[in-house]
């Protein structure tokens, strides 16, 4: 008898995990985002989802005081697998800014912050904002050109920029795990 009630749970354990549930809304949304082209992906998610980025990320003097605690950098960073650097949205504003080269070079306190204008390379805006997983994409090729789109478009955002004594900024930033520095390359989702 204690044999078959054994069997009997067991059966209904299986059972259980067999199935799952999920909202039908956004099982549809993501199926959506699936056929969607790169160019049309990295619209659709700058123009509906900035904002939640902007409310997400991390003030720019906290992550100066905080980038190299352990701590801080689990609860606000993002991974792109074992070894990866960690991947922060930063939000703020610094002053005594130049725009040289094609990228805006300035500093908070004896801190340099470099952001480029027009060419912008790399995975850290598609690896910071948390929005694409690898395992959406049929293919490696898929997923690197969704991070070649979302380039393209914050460099095209940032013709737009005017040279100011300030700049106001909601960007990603890449730092090596456990590393303290003092210059960073921000690519900006946000740029005023």
């Amino acid at each position: 008898m204690k044999k078959t009630l054994l069997y009997i749970g067991i059966a209904l354990v299986a059972l259980w995990f067999s199935f799952y549930t999920e909202n039908l809304t956004e099982k549809k949304k993501r199926e959506e985002m699936k056929e969607l082209k790169p160019e049309e992906l990295v619209d659709r998610l700058m123009r509906d989802s900035l904002e939640s980025l902007k409310e997400r990320a991390v003030a720019f003097d906290e992550f100066l005081e905080r980038h190299d605690d352990e701590t801080f950098v689990k609860q606000h960073g993002r991974f792109l697998g074992i070894g990866s650097p960690a991947f922060f949205v930063v939000k703020g504003q610094c002053g005594n800014v130049r725009v040289e080269n094609d990228e805006i070079h300035a500093g908070v306190g004896d801190v340099s912050l470099t952001i480029p204008l027009r060419h912008v390379f790399g995975n850290t805006a598609r690896e910071a904002s948390g929005w694409f997983n690898i395992d959406d994409f049929q293919n490696t090729m898929d997923f690197n050109a969704v991070s070649a789109a979302l380039n393209a478009y914050i460099a095209d955002k940032c013709k737009q920029y005017k040279q100011r004594d300030s700049v106001e900024f909601v960007g990603a930033i890449a730092v090596e795990k456990g590393k303290r520095e003092n210059s960073f390359k921000l690519i900006p989702y946000i740029l005023r």
